[in-house]
C-alpha cells in the first residue's frame, strides 16, 4: 500500500525550568524533592503536600509489591479522589500497568473488562459493591480498599520512613498503563502505553498548553479513569510541580466557587459538555476568575456557541484539541476565527497528519475529505491488550488509522467532518451502540435493537435505540429501562426507546441509520 504523505507538526518542547523525565515516576519524585511543602492535592476538606503525596505513594507502592504485581496490570476503580491520584503512582511506582475503569460500571460491565485485562490487584473505594459483585463468580485477585482502616492515607502521610526515593524506577520500555476504548464487539479494546509513550505525551501536552513551573493551581473534573482526566488532571499537573484542586463529582456551581476561592490558574477542561455546565451556573456572573489563563478543551467537538461564550464570561480562551487514546493529543488548537469554523487545529508536536484516499493508496489533495491517519512514533500506543489482529489493523508501516473522517486546509488545519464509524460521544465518553444494543437485546421481550447517536446541546450526543418486540410481546419500557439501569453506566443508556415494526436497511443489508436519524426527528 502507498501511503499518504505527511503533515508534520512541530517539536516538542520539554518547557522551562523543567527536566526532561523518562517516566512520570521520574517527574513525581523531583516534585517531591524540590517542592515538598507545596499543597498537592486537595478535594474538600482534604488536602496532602508534595511530601505527604511521596509517603503516601511510597505506603501503596509497598502493599502492592508485597502482592507481587510486577510487570502486571492493576486495576483502579476509584473516583475522582485524592486516594485516586496516589493509586495511580503507587501502581507505576511499584512497575506495575495502571488498568483504569470507570467506578460507575455496573458489576456486568466490570466482569467483562476484569476478566480482559487479568489484573494481579484491584484497588477500589471500601463498600465498592459493583467490584465485590463482579469477582463473585472468579477467582479474586489481591483487593486493596483503599481508606479503609489499614490501607488510610493518614497512616502513611505522616511517616517519616516512606520515602519515594527508596524504591525502584521502572525503566522506558516497561508498561505503563492500559485503557480502554471502544470496539468492534461488547467488550472494549485495551489500549496499551508504556513508560516513554506516556511521558512523551505529557510533555506535548505541555507543549500544547503551556503552564508556569511552581505557579500554577489546577482544578480538574474530567474522570481521572479518562486518558484526559488521567493526563491533565494527575500527571501534567505533577510535571509543573502544581497544586490541584479536584471533585468527586461534576457541580458546576461548587466548581465555579472553588476556581473563585482558590485563584484557579489553569482549568484542565474537557469536552464541550463540562464548559457548556459551568456557564449555565449561576455564579459564573459574579464569581472572581482573574486568575485563570489557560482552558484546554478536548473530547468532543466544541460548538462555536460555546467558544465565544466562555471567552465573553472569563476572558480566557479555549483551546481546543484533537486525540484519542491511542495517541493524545493529535492536534492542538490556535485561537481566533479557526477555531469558530470548526477546525481542531495544527499538528501537534511530534505529530503527523494525513488524509488519506479511497482505500489507503495516496494522499488526498487539500480540502478533500478522507480517513485520518497519523504517526507519531515517541507517542504511539504499543498496541492493543490481546489483540494483535486489531493492532495489525489499526497500525500500518507506522500510520494509526483513526476511522475518523476529515481535511486539511492550505494553512494545515485539520477538520473533523466524522467520527469512528457509529461511536457516539456523550459529555466526551466513547459510547459504542452494540454494547447497548448487546445489553437491550438480551431482554426476552426485545428481537433486535439498535442504537443511534443524535445531537444534545449539553452532552454533546445523546443515544436513542429503536427496538422490534419479539412477536406477540407488548415490551414494557420502564421494565426495559430497568434492565438497562443494572448493566450499563448513566451515560450509556439511551435516553429514548423507540418502538419499531421493522428495523430499515440499505440495499446491502445494512442498517440504514440515516433513515433511523431521519425516524427520530419526525
Amino acid at each position: 500500500m502507498s501511503l499518504p504523505e505527511p503533515t508534520e507538526g512541530t517539536t516538542a518542547a520539554v518547557g522551562v525550568g523543567r527536566r526532561a523525565h523518562t517516566t512520570v515516576v521520574d517527574a513525581f519524585r523531583n516534585a517531591v524533592e524540590t517542592a515538598p511543602d507545596r499543597i498537592a492535592l486537595r478535594q474538600g476538606e482534604g488536602q496532602l503536600t508534595y511530601q505527604e503525596y511521596g509517603r503516601c505513594v511510597a505506603g501503596l507502592a509497598a502493599c502492592l509489591e508485597r502482592a507481587g504485581v510486577a510487570d502486571r496490570p492493576v486495576a483502579l476503580v476509584l473516583p475522582n479522589s485524592i486516594e485516586m491520584a496516589v493509586s495511580i503512582f503507587a501502581v507505576l511506582t511499584a512497575r506495575a500497568q495502571v488498568a483504569l475503569f470507570n467506578p460507575a460500571y455496573t458489576a456486568s460491565e466490570l466482569r467483562l473488562l476484569l476478566a480482559d485485562a487479568a489484573p494481579a490487584a484491584i484497588v477500589a473505594s471500601p463498600g465498592a459493591d459493583n467490584v465485590a459483585t463482579a469477582l463473585e463468580s472468579s477467582e479474586p485477585p489481591a483487593l486493596f480498599t483503599v481508606g479503609s482502616a489499614d490501607l488510610s492515607l493518614d497512616c502513611w502521610r505522616s511517616d517519616p520512613s516512606l520515602d519515594i526515593d527508596n524504591r525502584l524506577r521502572p525503566r522506558a520500555n516497561e508498561l505503563a498503563t492500559l485503557m480502554y476504548t471502544g470496539g468492534t464487539t461488547g467488550v472494549p479494546k485495551g489500549v496499551i502505553h508504556n513508560h516513554a509513550s506516556l511521558m512523551a505525551t505529557v510533555h506535548a501536552m505541555e507543549a500544547c498548553w503551556p503552564t508556569r513551573l511552581d505557579t500554577e493551581v489546577w482544578a480538574t473534573v474530567a474522570p481521572m479513569t479518562h486518558i484526559w482526566g488521567l493526563l491533565m488532571g494527575v500527571l501534567n499537573p505533577v510535571y509543573g510541580r502544581a497544586s490541584v484542586v479536584s471533585f468527586p463529582r461534576f457541580q458546576p456551581s461548587a466548581v465555579i466557587d472553588a476556581m473563585a476561592e482558590y485563584g484557579i490558574s489553569v482549568f484542565s477542561g474537557g469536552p464541550a459538555a463540562i464548559y457548556s455546565g459551568l456557564l449555565a451556573a449561576p455564579n459564573l456572573a459574579s464569581a472572581d476568575l482573574r486568575q485563570l489563563r489557560v482552558c484546554p478543551g478536548g473530547g468532543s467537538p466544541f460548538p462555536a456557541s460555546v467558544l465565544r461564550q466562555w471567552k465573553d464570561a472569563t476572558g480566557v480562551e479555549i483551546r481546543e484539541a484533537y486525540g484519542m487514546t491511542e495517541v493524545a493529543p493529535i492536534t492542538s488548537q490556535a485561537p481566533g476565527e479557526k477555531a469558530l469554523a470548526g477546525s481542531v487545529g495544527r499538528p501537534a508536536p511530534q505529530v503527523e497528519v494525513c488524509i488519506a484516499s479511497d482505500g489507503g493508496q495516496g494522499p488526498q489533495p487539500v480540502g478533500a475529505v478522507g480517513e485520518i491517519l497519523v504517526r507519531c512514533p515517541q507517542r504511539m500506543f504499543r498496541g492493543y491488550h490481546r489483540r494483535p489482529e486489531d493492532t495489525a489493523k489499526a497500525l500500518t508501516d507506522g500510520w494509526l488509522r483513526t476511522g475518523d473522517i476529515g481535511r486539511l486546509d492550505a494553512e494545515g488545519y485539520l477538520y473533523v467532518v466524522d467520527r469512528a464509524k457509529d461511536m457516539i460521544l456523550v459529555g466526551g465518553f466513547n459510547v459504542f451502540p452494540r454494547e447497548i444494543d448487546e445489553v437491550i437485546a438480551s431482554h426476552p421481550h426485545v428481537a433486535h435493537s439498535v442504537t443511534i447517536g443524535v445531537p444534545d446541546p449539553r452532552r454533546g450526543e445523546q443515544p436513542i435505540t429503536f427496538i422490534v418486540p419479539v412477536a406477540g410481546k407488548s415490551p414494557d419500557l420502564e421494565n426495559i429501562n430497568g434492565h438497562c439501569v443494572e448493566r450499563l453506566v448513566k451515560y450509556k443508556r439511551p435516553t429514548r426507546i423507540i418502538v419499531l415494526d421493522k428495523i430499515p436497511y440499505t440495499p446491502a443489508r445494512k442498517v440504514d441509520r440515516m433513515a433511523l436519524r431521519s425516524l427520530f426527528t419526525q
